[in-house]
């Protein structure tokens, strides 16, 4: 029973973080870019609104099924016993870097979302490029996001 439980955080982590991550780098990306030439920017306003209600969401998901797996993690290797060995210590400072990293990633996207969102508000009839900054912020989210995805990929196997 313990088992499916810490498999089925460990999916719904899992599938929040694709979500999450695929659908930012999607809007920022892809979709962005190529609607800015077909809606006004007050249908983008709408829709980029939308998608950070959703990403807000799935960031709360991440944070609490993170702390989840971290707790789990704990218990399964006696976290407060005193022998901790190399492979111990390796997890944790992967799972501390990947953290950070990802506090990166979402502190960048809150920025570049905000940015942006003033944008299409400060935008009239027509729509014109975005700041500079705006592009800053959006490529340093992705990647910061790159960067949790490689300590992820990388992540050393549990003790």
């Amino acid at each position: 029973m313990r088992e499916s439980v810490e498999l089925a955080i460990r999916s719904v982590h899992l599938i929040a973080s694709i979500i999450w991550f695929g659908g930012v780098v999607f809007f920022a990306v892809v979709l962005v870019p190529i609607l800015r030439h077909t809606l006004p920017p007050e249908h983008l306003l709408a829709l980029h609104n939308r998608f950070r209600g959703f990403a807000r969401l799935t960031i709360h998901v991440l944070l609490t099924t993170g702390a989840m797996v971290f707790f789990i993690f704990a218990w399964n290797t006696g976290f407060f016993a005193e022998s901790r060995g190399s492979d111990f210590n390796a997890y944790m400072l992967t799972f501390i870097a990947k953290l950070a990293a990802f506090g990166m990633m979402a502190l960048c996207w809150g920025v570049y979302s905000s940015l942006y969102r003033r944008h299409l508000e400060s935008t009239g009839e027509t729509y014109h490029s975005p700041s500079v900054a705006v592009s800053v912020w959006r490529g340093l989210m992705l990647i910061a996001g790159a960067v949790v995805f490689a300590l992820s990929v990388w992540m050393p196997s549990q003790p």
